[in-house]
């Protein structure tokens, strides 16, 4: 009996003497996953980054920088996405300390983030997002903005936490292993579903924003053409009603148009993913029948509720939202009147209001009168 306790004494005492060290064995769970696939995400997530535009066919410009810049970007950022778990090993982890695991599923998801949310670059303007190929519903551009931004600033502040933590943590005992597991496993369901659930808050705000008029997208989708096309009739005279305020100030009459009606796709309605209008009046009047100094004009201008910038030519705007553009061009004075936007597909209502005569440059409107609208 003494023997066998003696024996089995030692062995304790081998056993003992030869176990890893708390936090040294080798990986398990959902800590030693994070810790085998670190690396791997350290080189995926740039080149992701590099290759999304050609991945999704909606590179522009900025696919082509990133593809000729990859040397450089894909070094530069797998080796400062490793340099954390490098100082880990070096202070003896074997495993992902539990406290890190969830700031590696915020870096690593905000790189996805703000990889699907970057808008392209192309000749003729912005190229839709990733994210808009998997996300059939419309979503303001703006707001898009805003979880691109945020996912930049949150995969930063993952990176530079994890960064510090490395430096200081060390290597935890093995029974706080489960309670970090649980933590971990929750991040990897909570993060994935936040990002989810951001997405889906603003797919549903969209259509809540509201034009001019305070009608949401919404609101105006559910309104039949014939009212919508009233509405914009009404839009239209009231456009036209303040360019002819402008136009009395500075001649009765001799009038051309050179714009009135349906102007080009506003960038409110870009921004917004969403469809509408706004209406343009553009007049010319010969700089012998009017007034030509147009600093005599500026404070009835104002009067009239224009905020007016005074450079070379007139530039103002109202608390409508409506721009006025005033120069003298050679021997011709010009007035545009932009409104603000409306929510509502142009040529849906255009189709309904019906066509008119094109525009006749040669006829003379009083200042009081203009073009009919029409498609």
């Amino acid at each position: 009996m003494v023997r066998i306790e003696q024996r089995t004494d030692m062995r304790v005492g081998i056993d003992a003497f030869s176990a890893p060290p708390p936090g040294r064995g080798g990986p398990t769970g959902i800590l030693g996953f994070v810790w085998a696939v670190w690396p791997w995400m350290n080189w995926i997530l740039p080149v992701f980054l590099v290759l999304h535009g050609f991945i999704g066919s909606v590179g522009g410009w900025e696919s082509l920088m990133l593809l000729v810049g990859s040397p450089v970007i894909v070094p530069a950022f797998g080796l400062l996405g490793s340099l954390p778990r490098f100082i880990l090993r070096r202070r003896g982890h074997r495993t992902a300390p539990g406290v890190i695991v969830p700031l590696l599923f915020l870096n690593w998801w905000g790189w996805v983030t703000f990889t699907l949310t970057m808008e392209g670059s192309g000749d003729n303007g912005a190229l839709p997002s990733m994210l808009r190929m998997f996300v059939t519903a419309p979503l303001a551009r703006d707001y898009e903005g805003t979880l691109f931004g945020g996912a930049v600033l949150t995969a930063v502040a993952a990176w530079v936490v994890v960064l510090v933590l490395a430096c200081v943590l060390k290597p935890q005992p093995s029974q706080q292993t489960r309670t970090w597991s649980i933590a971990a496993w929750t991040s990897a369901v909570v993060v994935p579903a936040l990002l989810i659930g951001v997405i889906v808050l603003g797919v549903s705000l969209t259509p809540q924003q509201r034009d001019s008029a305070g009608f949401t997208v919404a609101e105006v989708a559910a309104t039949p053409l014939q009212e919508q096309a009233d509405r914009a009739r009404e839009n239209y005279t009231e456009t036209q009603e303040r360019a002819s305020a402008v136009r009395e100030l500075i001649a009765p009459d001799g009038w051309t148009v050179s714009e009135s009606g349906f102007t080009g796709t506003p960038t409110a309605c870009r921004i917004a993913d969403a469809e509408c209008y706004a209406f343009a009046a553009e007049f010319a009047v010969p700089s012998t029948s009017g007034a030509s100094d147009l600093e005599s004009i500026v404070e009835p201008l104002r009067a009239q509720g224009w905020d007016v910038e005074a450079t070379s030519r007139l530039e103002a705007t109202d608390a409508q939202g409506y721009t006025l553009r005033i120069e003298v061009v050679r021997d011709d004075i010009y007035v545009e009147v932009t409104s603000p936007h409306w929510w509502g597909y142009d040529y849906d209502i255009g189709e309904v209001i019906g066509d008119r005569e094109p525009l006749d440059p040669a006829r003379v409107y009083r200042f009081d009168e203009w073009p009919e609208l029409g498609a």
